[in-house]
């Protein structure tokens, strides 16, 4: 899982101090550390980027962190934002913005890592979530037809048509794999053979040469030059 943290705080030592916890847990990942020291510069760093966690201290100079809080959930609604505070007045208006935790100064290992846990299970909560929201829409000769995700178990390649294995029922449009697999997120799709694009999330088995796929019985096969970036795909989602 990548992971995006930013630190804001005016006081560099707190900033330092987050950064030293952070690389002290085991994430299963290096996280990106984008390091801050006022409102402003935060939102520079991070425009146009997406930020998985933001550590924001509340007094600061000019933007303080409730402001550049604020403008934050303005473009991004997922990202979760934990407030460091010396005071206890601040609560109302933390809550306001849906932070995720607020945290009284000086912070303890002991305490940030269980924070820390809680953040990763959240993180995992709020993919699963998009992942099951992301949609596959295509044209046939009756309708457009929008397919979830979490519904598709792989495509073929039939001459010149696309069919489409899902939970709802089967599919055909025209196109190609290549354009196919460019309108797919490639997390969550692969192709596993030159004429066929598989769910990695629906995998059940792989063989020497086909793969088994959990709740149908068709059976995808998979040629060699595309075995191995299946099983690296399925070990990346089973270690994370």
């Amino acid at each position: 899982m990548e992971l995006n943290i930013a630190i804001c705080d005016d006081d560099k030592a707190h900033v330092d101090i987050i950064k030293e916890y952070i690389n002290r847990i085991n994430i299963n990942c290096a996280p990106e550390i984008i390091e801050a020291y006022s409102g402003e510069e935060l939102l520079e760093l991070i425009k146009g980027r997406h930020i998985d966690v933001v550590f924001l201290d509340i007094e600061m100079k000019e933007l303080n962190g409730i402001e550049t809080g604020t403008k934050i959930r303005e473009f991004s609604e997922d990202t979760i934002i934990v407030f460091l505070t010396g005071y206890r007045n601040y609560a109302l208006e933390a809550f306001q913005i849906e932070s995720f935790q607020y945290i009284i100064k000086p912070i303890i290992y002991e305490k940030f890592n269980i924070l820390m846990q809680k953040i990763l299970i959240r993180l995992k909560e709020i993919k699963a979530y998009s992942n099951i929201n992301k949609a596959f829409s295509f044209k046939t000769k009756q309708e457009i037809v929008c397919l979830k995700y979490e519904d598709i178990y792989y495509f073929e390649r039939q001459g010149k048509k696309i069919y489409v294995s899902t939970q709802t029922g089967n599919y055909e449009f025209t196109g190609t794999l290549k354009s196919t697999m460019e309108s797919l997120d490639e997390n969550i799709f692969l192709r596993c053979h030159q004429g066929f694009i598989v769910n990695i999330d629906k995998l059940l088995n792989i063989n020497s040469n086909e793969i088994i796929l959990r709740g149908i019985e068709e059976i995808v096969p998979i040629s060699r030059k595309y075995r191995q970036d299946v099983l690296d795909a399925l070990e990346k989602r089973l270690f994370n």
